[in-house]
C-alpha cells in the first residue's frame, strides 16, 4: 500500500470513527470487543511493558482537599498521530491550577465504572455509565482510574461513590487515563 493510500484510509477512518455513535459498540465486560475492552488490553499491555517511561510524583503533602470535576475540565487536549498505534490520540495539556493538584491528596465523588471486576479494576466517572466518557458525549477528562490501597473492593456499575487518594496526573502515558486516583481509599456512599 502506498504512504498516501495509507494516509487516506486513515483520514477516512478517523472521520467515520469521530462522525459515529461509538457507544452503540461499547460493551462494559472485558470479554466484549468494544472501546472499554481495548482500553483494558491497552492498559494490561502497559502493565507489562518494562519500556515505558515510569511517572515520579512526590506525596509528601498530607492535605486533603475536595475536588470537583468542574475543576479537572481545565485542560485542552492535542491531538497527536501516534505511529505504534497509527492512530491520532489525544494529549492533554493541564492548567496550573490542576498541575498543582498533582501528588496531592483529593477527595472526589463520581460513578463507579467496573473494567475488570476480577482483577479490581474500576474507573471513576462525573456521569452515569450511559453518558460517561466510554459510552456517552463526555470527554475523557470527566474518568479517572482508580488504584486502590489494599484489596480488591466490589462495585456495580453506576455506584456514587466519595473516595479520597492522591491525584496522580498522566500527561505522555497513553496507555494510562489522563487523571488517575493511587491509593485510593473509599470514605462514603
Amino acid at each position: 500500500m502506498l504512504k498516501t493510500e495509507k494516509i487516506l484510509l486513515a483520514c477516512v477512518a478517523f472521520l467515520l470513527v469521530s462522525c459515529s455513535n461509538i457507544s452503540q459498540w461499547c460493551r462494559h465486560s472485558a470479554a466484549s470487543a468494544g472501546y472499554l475492552s481495548r482500553f483494558i488490553s491497552l492498559r494490561q499491555q502497559a502493565n507489562d511493558d518494562a519500556t515505558l517511561p515510569v511517572s515520579t510524583v512526590s506525596y509528601a503533602d498530607t492535605t486533603t482537599r475536595n475536588i470537583s470535576w468542574k475543576q479537572l475540565s481545565d485542560v485542552i487536549f492535542d491531538r497527536k498521530w501516534d505511529e505504534k498505534l497509527q492512530m491520532p490520540m489525544l494529549y492533554p495539556s493541564f492548567s496550573r491550577n490542576i498541575k498543582a493538584l498533582n501528588g496531592k491528596n483529593i477527595v472526589i465523588s463520581g460513578y463507579v465504572i467496573p473494567l475488570d471486576v476480577k482483577d479490581g479494576m474500576y474507573v471513576l466517572s462525573a456521569n452515569p455509565n450511559n453518558s460517561c466518557f466510554f459510552c456517552g458525549g463526555a470527554g475523557p477528562e470527566t474518568i479517572m482510574a482508580l488504584k486502590f490501597k489494599s484489596g480488591k473492593p466490589s462495585f456495580q456499575t453506576d455506584d456514587f461513590v466519595k473516595l479520597k487518594g492522591r491525584l496522580r496526573l498522566n500527561e505522555k502515558n497513553i496507555y494510562e487515563l489522563y487523571y488517575n486516583l493511587d491509593d485510593a481509599v473509599l470514605v462514603g456512599k
